[in-house]
C-alpha cells in the first residue's frame, strides 16, 4: 500500500509531489526544481568546475537550486532569449538572484543558444539546461545551438541536458500531459555525436507533479491550452487533475 506523507506542508505519495490545493502550487514546483538540481549535481559528480553556463535559464527555477549546491566559487553564466512566453523571465531571475543574496555569482543576459554572443571558446567547463531543447524542434536548430555549445566548452568539457518525456506510461488514475515538441535519447544521440560529442548516458528523472482541478486549468493555459481544450476535458480534470511526464536527463562530453 503506497503511502504518502507531509514535507514542509507538501504533500508526496511515492515519486509524485501533490498540488492538490492553490496554495500548494508555487512549493510543488519549487520542490520539483530543488531535487531535478540534486540529480544534475549527482551527475556532475567531481568533475573539475570553475564556470558552468546555463542555457535558457528562465526566471531561475533550476538556477538558484543549482548554485546554492555548487562550490561557492563556481560562478554561473545564465542566458535566456526572454522573448516571446518567455518575456521578462531574465528580469524576474535578477529579482531573485539578489532575493536570495546569489547575485554576485551570476552573469546573466539575453541570448540564443544557436547564437552565444560574448563567450569566449573553451572558456566552460559544463552547459546545463532544462526544456531548452524543445524550443528547438529542427535538426538545424539544433546542431546551430550544439555548434555554439561545442566552441564555448573546453575541451573535455561536460552537458547534461532534461527533457520531458514525450511518450508518458499510461496510469489507470492520471491525466498525462504529452510534450510536444521532445527529442528523444536516441534523437539526441544519433545528433549530438554527428556534431563531436561523446560518452553519452541517459538517466531518468523519477519524479511528476499531480495538480489538482484548479493548478491543472492553470498550467495548462500557461503551456497554451485553448478553452476548447479545457471545455472538453472538464470532467476529466476535476477528477483526476493532471501529471507531468517524467523527465529523461542527457549527458555527453566533448
Amino acid at each position: 500500500m503506497r503511502r504518502s506523507l507531509k514535507t514542509g506542508g507538501l504533500e508526496v505519495s511515492g515519486k509524485k509531489i501533490i498540488a492538490g490545493n492553490p496554495s500548494d502550487l508555487s512549493k510543488a514546483w519549487t520542490r520539483y526544481y530543488d531535487l531535478l538540481a540534486a540529480h544534475f549535481i549527482e551527475r556532475i559528480g567531481r568533475r573539475r568546475l570553475r564556470v558552468i553556463l546555463e542555457a535558457g535559464c528562465g526566471k531561475g527555477q533550476l538556477t538558484i537550486p543549482l548554485l546554492r549546491r555548487l562550490p561557492r566559487e563556481v560562478k554561473m553564466i545564465a542566458i535566456d532569449s526572454s522573448k516571446g512566453p518567455y518575456a521578462g523571465w531574465l528580469k524576474e531571475l535578477s529579482q531573485e538572484l539578489r532575493t536570495a543574496g546569489l547575485e554576485k555569482r551570476v552573469r546573466s543576459f539575453r541570448s540564443e543558444a544557436r547564437r552565444i554572443r560574448g563567450i569566449e571558446a573553451e572558456s566552460v567547463d559544463i552547459i546545463v539546461s532544462n526544456e531548452l531543447l524543445c524550443d528547438l524542434p529542427y535538426d538545424s536548430q539544433l546542431e546551430k545551438a550544439l555548434t555554439e555549445f561545442y566552441r564555448i566548452l573546453r575541451p573535455g568539457g561536460f552537458m547534461i541536458h532534461g527533457e520531458w518525456s514525450s511518450s508518458p506510461a499510461a496510469e489507470p488514475q492520471a491525466f498525462l500531459v504529452k510534450h510536444w515538441p521532445s527529442w528523444t535519447p536516441d534523437q539526441l544521440f544519433s545528433i549530438m555525436r554527428k556534431n563531436g560529442f561523446h560518452d553519452f548516458q541517459v538517466t531518468y528523472f523519477e519524479r511528476t507533479i499531480h495538480f489538482g482541478y484548479e493548478n491543472a486549468l492553470k498550467e495548462l493555459q500557461t503551456w497554451g491550452a485553448t478553452e476548447k481544450f479545457l471545455r472538453r476535458n472538464d470532467t476529466v480534470l476535476k477528477r483526476e487533475g493532471i501529471e507531468l511526464p517524467y523527465e529523461h536527463i542527457m549527458q555527453c562530453e566533448k
